[in-house]
């Protein structure tokens, strides 16, 4: 199957996507937004303004540059001398084109971050203690493709491409065939298509199931026609590499938009570069279509190779995360549903290769991911069709088994956007193309989706959920702390040194699987006698994972002389460093 073809899981996604963007075409052509959302130029303005009025509070620095030419940019914002060494949280948006709400979300959360300081006491603690990184768009020639004419979703950047491998490039992209300004779907009729229509509502198709005796009466494409007459659709648009399938962990080599390797893309290899660099970052939010806080990532027993077990040579990659971390990653849900209000759960979309994945398989992150948004419950359909179709689906998400409705969710996105956002969907329209005599009908859901909610109180009220979620999280990042050490005196010169340690962070100081890769570095305790003379306990220990407040307890046994001062001292990046000096008497 070509790229544009989309794979199945696309495909639902796609029909579970919807926003609508109103479009002024000007005399040349090109498209004007009038829209929140703001395309790259608009965005990269507003984060240079921020980091300009907001003088030491905010730094500005470029990650990596795009094939297309566009700067990819993280604001860093919290206050202090220390602000670029103590722990920090970063906020990765847009890796997927289309998801621009994940943009605002970065963005407008920074800003108001920002403003709030000096003003409103819980954020001038926050950003008094904690620093946060954001980076709003990691994909930003796809991302473009939402605020271009005409109109579409796409998920590679503007690295030339050659799909089908014809010795040419980005020669067979969709077509606006309706001259609706936008590019939806296009449905072939075919007796050997797959697809069928809903019988419970034509705007809809549902792939049929030979179980039950259906037949498929259609193709299902791109909307675009055979521009290079290969008697293909659309199987070499613009674009090469899709920046959320370009990372290690369960890399689809070989896969459509996957990249020539791992991190071949300037988008990806430039987050890596940038994170190394910055070892202070403890846990990273991902806003995405991966989600593990609406649902809880959780671990799974899996056998491995031959019986071996999961993440060794013999037992080949991790397939879960590790036991350990099932508490924390159960927390951050319980704290996401509980901040946020969300009741209905989004669809999964499998992983492969993408930024939230990446960050804790394979960095050893806390790595929390989000969609930002989704279609929320729609009234129920309480019609006999409605109930024989499954009343519209089950919240969270839809059902899977026998009897479930198979397209829960996009019934449900139906709904929602017929009473919220009635000019979402493009109904079907027949069209011709010079040459093809079969029906052709062209339709469905807008670009962009019902991924990025609409104006209005909908993207409002996200906005001021997700920044309530980003301030939490930043407040739960690992702090180590000390109280202050004791010392007894148990003989002529010789003292016994007893110190707690503690974390006053909400979430462990490492993860398990990071306390496995050995990064991010664990907790370095360390004792300075100097000349004199230790008995016991070490002077350098690497400290394992301190549980959200948790604490131990070490001692040391010294030889030296009445009022000597000697220092102990804990650090790591990720959960900053505290100093006791002591003084023996």
């Amino acid at each position: 199957m070509s790229r544009s073809s989309f794979t199945d899981w696309r495909l639902a996604f796609y029909f579970a996507l919807s926003f609508c963007v109103v479009i002024a075409s000007s005399t040349s052509g090109q498209s004007v937004r009038e829209t929140p959302y703001r395309a790259h130029a608009a965005l990269t303005q507003n984060l240079q303004s921020l980091a300009g009025a907001n003088g030491p509070r905010a730094q500005l620095v470029t990650v990596a540059t795009s094939p297309g030419g566009r700067a990819i940019q993280a604001l860093r914002i919290g206050a202090g001398a220390d602000a670029a060494s103590r722990p920090a949280l970063l906020v990765v948006a847009n890796a997927s084109g289309p998801h621009i709400v994940g943009s605002e979300i970065a963005l407008v959360t920074a800003e108001r971050l920002l403003s709030g300081y000096g003003k409103d006491s819980t954020i001038t603690r926050l950003l008094d203690q904690r620093t946060i990184w954001f980076i709003p768009r990691l994909n930003p020639d796809a991302a473009e493709a939402l605020f271009r004419g005409p109109r579409q979703e796409r998920t590679a950047n503007d690295a030339p491409w050659d799909d089908d491998r014809d010795q040419a490039t980005n020669e067979d992209g969709p077509d606006d065939l309706n001259a609706d300004g936008v590019i939806t779907m296009l449905r072939i009729e075919d007796p050997t298509g797959e697809w069928m229509v809903d019988p419970t509502d034509p705007s809809l198709l549902r792939r049929a199931d030979p179980a039950k005796g259906e037949r498929g009466k259609y193709i299902l494409v791109r909307e675009g026609k055979d521009d290079d007459g290969d008697e293909r659709l659309n199987e070499d648009g613009l674009g090469g590499t899709d920046i959320n399938k370009n990372f290690t962990f369960s890399h689809p080599h070989l896969g459509a938009e996957a990249g020539m390797h791992p991190f071949s893309s300037p988008e990806a290899r430039g987050l890596v570069e940038f994170v190394m660099a910055h070892p202070e970052i403890a846990a990273v939010y991902v806003i995405g279509p991966q989600d593990n806080t609406a649902r809880p990532w959780t671990f799974r027993a899996g056998t491995g190779i031959a019986g071996a077990a999961t993440g060794t040579s013999a037992g080949g990659p991790l397939q879960s995360i590790a036991r350990p971390d099932e508490p924390t990653y159960a927390d951050f849900s319980r704290r996401f549903l509980r901040t946020t209000g969300v009741t209905r759960t989004p669809t999964d979309v499998p992983n492969g290769g993408d930024v939230l994945s990446w960050f804790y398989y394979d960095f050893g992150r806390w790595s929390i991911g989000s969609r930002g948004w989704w279609v929320p419950e729609a009234p129920r359909d309480t019609s006999a069709a409605g109930r024989t179709a499954g009343g519209g689906g089950a919240p969270g998400g839809g059902a899977a088994g026998a009897g479930a409705d198979l397209i829960a969710d996009e019934r449900n996105a139906f709904r929602w956007a017929r009473a919220r956002q009635p000019d979402a969907f493009v109904p079907w329209t027949k069209v011709t193309i010079p040459g093809e005599t079969r029906n052709l009908e062209v339709g469905g859901w807008k670009p962009g989706a019902l991924l990025n909610p609409p104006a209005g109180g909908e993207l409002d009220s996200t906005l001021a959920r997700q920044q309530r979620f980003i301030a939490e999280l930043a407040g739960l990042l690992p702090k180590v702390a000390m109280a202050e050490p004791t010392v007894e005196t148990i003989g002529a010169g010789v003292y016994r040194i007893t110190a707690d340690l503690v974390n006053q962070g909400g979430m462990p100081t490492t993860s398990s699987i990071g306390q496995r890769l050995g990064n991010p570095r664990r907790i370095r305790l360390e004792l300075t006698v100097g000349s004199h003379t230790m008995l016991s306990g070490r002077k350098v220990e690497l400290i394992g994972p301190l549980a959200a407040g948790g604490s131990l307890r070490r001692t040391w046994t010294v030889v030296a002389p009445a009022g000597t001062s000697i220092t102990l001292k804990a650090e790591s990046p990720t959960t900053g460093s505290v100093t006791r000096t002591i003084t023996l008497r």
